[in-house]
């Protein structure tokens, strides 16, 4: 293959990933750019294939070591609620409530099952849109 159809692959690669949004597709599309290389200096087609595989699989390496390291922070602006102060509106049941908490209303559960039941608690962690509460 030439130069410019190793070009021409990697662009189409790249405007896959803008219709996507998915970046292994722009790494891969971006590994194009080694195979174009190896085939301006003379290479053999079998070489050009190991120098986009290699490059291919690097590159979809970092995209995933980046993506690990965003999703393992935490977001900065994320208030810390726990130990923060909520007020009971209705125990649901002997486990859950519906609590008051940064002016809007939560679904709760209690830490404990043995916990008992008060106007008040203390959120002890959160679990998605759920708080955890102790009571005592």
């Amino acid at each position: 293959m030439t130069f410019i159809s190793w070009l021409v692959f990697g662009i189409i690669f790249m405007f896959a990933e803008f219709a996507t949004g998915n970046f292994y597709i722009l790494a891969i599309g971006l590994a194009f750019a080694y195979p174009a290389l190896a085939a301006y200096t003379g290479a053999s087609i079998g070489m050009q294939m190991a120098v986009l595989g290699a490059g291919a699989l690097v590159h979809a390496l970092v995209v995933f070591i980046v993506r690990k390291l965003g999703a393992s922070r935490k977001p900065a602006n994320t208030p810390s609620d726990i130990g923060q102060r909520v007020e009971v509106i209705e125990w649901l049941d002997e486990s859950s409530a519906r609590v008051m908490h940064r002016g809007t209303e939560w679904d709760a559960d209690k830490a404990r099952a043995e916990m008992p039941e008060a106007s008040h608690g203390i959120i002890k962690s959160v679990q998605g849109s759920r708080l955890v509460i102790t009571t005592e």
